[in-house]
């Protein structure tokens, strides 16, 4: 491969990791968590047969979710579906922050892909216990506002579904991990780092400095 191809493959490896965490942190305002309002009495504002939709950004910042326009109940019969502000939705955005900067500013190849690996990993970690915590406060609520016994074979947990954007973050979060990963194992065996050019090795054929080429030596007689 010619040098200005290893180039481009260098750049255009290097934008892959900014990129995926942009892509985790664009995620956050795809739904991650929703609540299925089968249940008696129906979920929050949310009448019987209607959905309450919980974004990454809605659990990061306390914000009201959306709820199925033509399901809401009138104003008086209307309970509580915000949640706080969950500490470790907000860690992972900033994570997110931080793990950018470093993709971008660090020219040292091995710290920056390390770097960046343990902080994917961290965030990819958080995002699950925050999923998780989330889960187990909606059911809660959820189970204290009902009005009458759940259908035959149903749980509380199968009217809070785990959605799409929760789903492909975290998978953005842990190919990012699992790739600096990979490169900084790779560049741990190596002699050098990627960001450093690594000397240039007199053989046979090369000139030596202030002097002239050297030639092969003649044959025995």
């Amino acid at each position: 491969m010619a040098d200005d191809e290893r180039r481009s493959v260098r750049r255009f490896s290097r934008l892959l990791s900014p990129a995926g965490l942009v892509l985790a942190g664009l995620l956050f305002l795809a739904p991650f968590l929703t609540v299925s309002c089968d249940a008696p009495g129906g979920y929050g504002r949310a009448a019987p047969g209607g959905t309450t939709t919980y974004t990454g950004w809605d659990l990061a910042t306390g914000s009201t979710p959306d709820v199925t326009a033509d399901k809401l109940l009138p104003p008086e019969q209307r309970r509580s579906d915000v949640l706080a502000p969950q500490p470790l939705a907000g860690t992972v955005l900033v994570v997110l922050v931080v793990g950018v900067l470093v993709a971008i500013g660090v020219g040292r190849a091995r710290t920056r892909r390390g770097v960046v690996a343990a902080l994917a990993a961290i965030a990819a970690l958080f995002l699950l216990v925050n999923q998780a915590t989330v889960r187990v406060l909606v059911e809660e609520r959820l189970r204290e506002q009902l009005t009458g016994p759940l259908p035959a074979g149903k749980e509380i947990g199968d009217f809070v579904h785990d959605q799409g954007g929760f789903g492909f973050a975290l998978l953005a979060l842990v190919l990012v991990a699992l790739g600096n990963l990979a490169g900084w194992v790779r560049l741990l065996r190596a002699p050098g780092d990627a960001a450093v050019a690594p000397p240039a090795s007199a053989d046979a054929g090369a000139t030596v400095p202030g002097g002239s080429a050297p030639t092969a030596p003649l044959p025995e007689a």
